[in-house]
């Protein structure tokens, strides 16, 4: 075989459209009438990280719980730092549509629903989501996320929720202009703190004997105002 021969057979190798050692895009449609190796990868990923945390989840178990190659995981999203980010990024939509819902908050202080309405926009899409199969997963992946330590969660919570917080603050800030800022702050990781342990811990099923189910989205209002009293009491 030729020189020339070779370098054309490996040519051929690429998938039409993409250049060598190229990451593909996380979204990208697969060809009709072939499994969707991406969704598999992508859905994989996100229910053994939200299992089980970033740290303790080899590409090889995202590989074998999605039924495809190691190798192809790499090949679509690069190294699992970048698989987990994916999963954030493919999540955007969702995060600035609780951003637009608080900017459209009226948050001026002679408006006495501007607290629980800022609360309802930053919480409800999260109960929402939660009562979806799909947003299950994710739901419990944020928590798990938050909660982690380690240099991959804090980045993702960093670039993705730190902006959403910022919004938040603001907001509330111009709602109860005489509370300190860092007040404010605190407030927020205190109603953190109760949102992610609404939505992702299943203590609640075991203390009440099974009355009670985890992220009931019955309990929804009961949340709302609850942690809006919170803020109340910052007046």
């Amino acid at each position: 075989m030729s020189e020339d021969k070779g370098k054309s057979d490996r040519r051929r190798a690429v998938p039409s459209g993409q250049a060598a050692g190229a990451r593909r895009s996380a979204l990208a449609p697969e060809a009709p009438g072939r499994p969707d190796r991406r969704a598999a990868i992508l859905a994989s990923a996100e229910a053994l990280f939200a299992e089980r945390g970033y740290a303790d989840v080899s590409v090889r178990d995202i590989a074998t719980r999605a039924g495809v190659p190691v190798a192809l995981v790499g090949y679509y999203f690069g190294r699992k730092p970048e698989l987990f980010t994916t999963i954030f990024e493919r999540r955007q939509t969702y995060i600035t549509e609780r951003i637009a819902r608080i900017e459209a908050v009226d948050a001026r202080p002679d408006n006495p629903a501007a607290v629980e309405a800022l609360v309802r926009a930053w919480a409800e899409p999260v109960i929402t989501m939660r009562g979806t199969e799909a947003g299950d997963v994710f739901a419990l992946l944020v928590a798990r996320t938050a909660w982690d330590p380690g240099p991959e969660a804090t980045a993702i919570i960093e670039r993705f929720y730190d902006p959403l917080a910022r919004a938040f603050f603001g907001a509330m800030q111009r709602a109860l202009p005489a509370c300190p800022p860092d007040r404010i702050v605190w407030a927020y990781e205190y109603a953190v703190g109760a949102l992610l342990m609404y939505v992702g811990d299943k203590r609640i099923e075991r203390l009440t004997e099974g009355r009670a189910a985890t992220a009931d989205p019955a309990l929804c209002e009961d949340f709302i105002r609850f942690v809006s009293a919170g803020f109340e009491t910052l007046r």
